[in-house]
């Protein structure tokens, strides 16, 4: 039997619930389901990561805490928050799709990555990979310093991430995007777009790195 498998039929038995077994597309709880909630801002300072929360929910700032997340986010396990055996009604879904009221708005669309992450997430019986998963040794954004001339008036970021275990995985839709000023726009999926004239950064951030990028107009 797996490690973990005992565990998680010991959590069904226990509540009543059908968790489906792990299998290798399972997402990872640290590199996956982490970058989701950093993504969508749940940790942010303003919002669940502030150091009282906010409403019933409170997450480590920016993701610090991992491990202590997975346990916020499932100790509830037959609650609303997690819905095992109905997936797509789990409040941590229903909330940042704007499907029930959220005081934080919607946050991504129920046909999203971010979406799909947390869904596979709970239906492979919310696995936690804290201590297993590869760790992040390495980000890189390209490009990262250019000049845009025109008529060019937009360009797309990539990124990817080095892990400790070899693996190299392209994160672009996984990563925040700060822009700290008004000459550009950055869309959800990293393409940057010309507003006004003059230089611009802006700082992309996936888990606990991140990495500046300057664009010039």
């Amino acid at each position: 039997m797996p490690p973990g498998t005992a565990a998680r039929f010991s959590l069904a038995s226990l509540t009543g619930l059908i968790l489906l077994p792990l299998h290798a597309a399972a997402p990872s709880f640290r590199n996956d389901v982490m970058a989701v909630i950093s993504k969508a801002g749940c940790n942010a300072g303003t919002c669940h990561g502030n150091k009282n929360g906010k409403g019933d929910l409170r997450l480590s700032l920016r993701g610090q805490d991992p491990g202590q997340d997975h346990e916020t986010l499932t100790r509830d396990a037959i609650g609303r928050r997690i819905n095992a055996l109905d997936p797509d009604q789990s409040l941590i879904l229903l909330k940042p799709t704007s499907q029930v009221a959220h005081e934080g708005g919607r946050r991504f669309s129920n046909d999203s990555i971010e979406y799909q992450i947390l869904l596979d997430w709970i239906r492979t019986g919310l696995p936690n990979d804290v201590a297993s998963a590869p760790r992040l040794k390495e980000l890189v954004v390209t490009p990262s310093d250019t000049i845009l001339v025109e008529p060019e008036s937009r360009i797309q970021l990539s990124v990817r991430a080095h892990f400790s275990d070899g693996a190299t995985r392209d994160v672009t839709e996984l990563t925040v995007y700060d822009v700290s000023s008004s000459l550009a726009k950055v869309t959800q999926g990293g393409l940057v777009e010309r507003v006004g004239f003059g230089e611009a950064a802006i700082l992309a951030r996936y888990l606990d790195q991140q990495k500046p990028v300057r664009i010039a107009f």
